[in-house]
């Protein structure tokens, strides 16, 4: 994962530090023993990589596919006993007992389920009291970031399916904040979200650079004025229980 993260040509290198408080986040937790369901896991890469830590995964999609690639990555990596799948709607986690997961980790998967009656509540229901939820999002209260966004949407001829209309913003942790005792919002990049322009051109030394200088300005000017995350482009959730 982190040879991943570092690497230009890697789908995770756009977003590598958000997935890099990801990473830390997780392994901060008390993996070993823990039941953990991988929420929209895509190819199962994260949920994979907790089993490895020791933790009983579950791996959760829409896509049955999805979930079967989640499983053979699972047993190529020697973990195959503590991971199963599901695939399943976001609205009915039935598969799943009440307070079954100790924690719940979704990437960039929530936005894409919470316009499902249910959704949140499932959520809610499948996670024990004191139980964690870790969101990695796309965070939307910045409205001109919001607007290239559905603008580059249109033009890609996005399906409305894909659930995109919903950007995590203020509304939605104002949401996590009713069904959560604790939640911790933390966001990030915000002239480093410029790194959407350089989508595919990561190899190049001249794009690394600049990017580096955006995020180093970020770091900066956040610091000085702590106000202006709230127009930050990502965000890492943990939420409470």
């Amino acid at each position: 994962m982190l040879r991943d993260l570092d690497q230009p040509s890697s789908t995770l290198y756009e977003r590598r530090r958000l997935y890099a408080a990801v990473l830390q986040q997780l392994l901060f937790e008390p993996l070993a023993g823990r039941s953990v369901l991988d929420y929209g896991c895509g190819l199962g890469e994260w949920g994979v990589l907790m089993a490895t830590e020791g933790a009983r995964v579950a791996l959760l999609d829409l896509s049955s596919v999805a979930v079967q690639i989640g499983l053979r990555r699972a047993a190529a990596s020697g973990v195959a006993d503590r991971v199963r799948g599901c695939a399943r709607d976001a609205a009915d986690l039935s598969c799943f007992a009440d307070g079954e997961f100790d924690l719940i980790y979704a990437n960039a998967a929530l936005h894409h389920t919470l316009k499902y009656p249910n959704a949140l509540a499932e959520l809610v229901r499948v996670l024990r009291p004191g139980g964690k939820l870790l969101l990695a999002e796309t965070y939307g209260n910045n409205r001109l970031l919001n607007w290239l966004r559905r603008a580059r949407w249109w033009l890609s001829r996005q399906p409305d399916e894909a659930g995109e209309e919903i950007i995590l913003g203020d509304r939605e942790l104002d949401l996590l904040r009713t069904c959560f005792h604790h939640v911790e919002a933390r966001p990030m990049n915000l002239f480093a979200m410029a790194k959407r322009l350089f989508r595919g051109r990561f190899q190049s030394p001249l794009v690394r650079g600049s990017l580096r200088f955006l995020e180093s300005v970020d770091d900066r000017l956040l610091r000085r004025i702590p106000s202006l995350r709230r127009f930050c482009g990502e965000i890492l959730v943990v939420a409470e229980k």
